[in-house]
């Protein structure tokens, strides 16, 4: 007898060949599912506004607050780690707030408000994520069929917001701008300053998603970060390579709104 194991895929049994109408209508079933789930996670997003607007008074009565939130985010951590100034600017932020855009809570506007400060005059930094294109197709319960196949890369963009900086001395995006990309995508391996967070605003590009991780994760849950309660294992970032059934997969990726996808760690 063989000791040899079966793979997993030795143990998927095939479907029997069935008529086109067959097949139709488990799509159909397949459809009304992805409906229901959906709608189940709009109307759960929907549903905490009410208790994120009570927070946002308790939040600020806490001083220091978003800044000791930030400061516990490892992610945020990585992105503008390497300068003091991003920093000192952040200990001027006051609120996060998140608005989610309806009736498609995946597209979202991040606003951080900040209090008055020897770096710039706005008070709040906005970036909006609107969706691509209008919701189409057939609606049933607030459901549009295009919503169904919701790919965050392409059927979101990004705005930009021109921060007015007191003067150029102070202004961290020109200081510290944007790396350029370099064409063999390999090579942003070894790129170590990622520039000033504050390109974040003033750029379109989101190459590391940092709205949506700062939007779906640290604005809906703050206080673990605030207590650093959370998991090092889950926060951390990965030392591993994204194997190429993943990247084929990503496409077919719909956003998390409660726990967006890390991305694996610049050395």
């Amino acid at each position: 007898m063989s000791g040899k194991r079966a793979s997993a895929g030795d143990s998927i049994v095939k479907p029997a060949e069935i008529s086109p109408d067959l097949l139709a209508k488990l799509d159909q079933l397949q459809t009304e599912q992805d409906r229901m789930v959906l709608k189940d996670e709009f109307d759960s997003t929907y549903r905490m506004e009410a208790y994120y607007e009570k927070r946002r008074s308790k939040l600020r009565e806490i001083p220091n607050f978003w800044f000791t939130v930030l400061q516990n985010d490892t992610m945020l951590v990585a992105a503008c780690g390497n300068h003091s100034e991003d920093h000192e600017a952040l200990k001027y932020v006051e609120d996060i707030w998140v608005t989610r855009h309806r009736p498609d809570p995946r597209a979202f506007t991040i606003e951080l408000h900040f209090k008055e400060n020897p770096f710039f005059s706005d008070k709040v930094l906005k970036k909006e994520y609107k969706l691509a294109k209008e919701p189409s197709g057939e609606v049933i319960d607030g459901i549009y069929d295009s919503m169904l196949n919701f790919n965050p890369d392409k059927d979101l963009v990004p705005s930009t917001h021109n921060i007015n900086w007191k003067s150029d001395k102070v202004n961290l995006c020109k200081r510290y701008p944007k790396p350029v990309r370099p064409e063999d995508e390999d090579a942003m391996d070894e790129v170590t300053d990622l520039g000033s967070f504050f390109n974040f605003f003033q750029t379109k590009e989101d190459e590391l998603d940092l709205g949506p991780h700062l939007a779906g994760e640290v604005y809906t849950s703050p206080i673990t970060f605030y207590k650093g309660e959370f998991d090092d294992d889950d926060e951390d970032f990965e030392d591993e390579d994204i194997s190429s059934s993943e990247d084929d997969d990503s496409d077919a990726e719909e956003i998390d709104l409660e726990r967006p996808k890390k991305r694996v760690k610049r050395a």
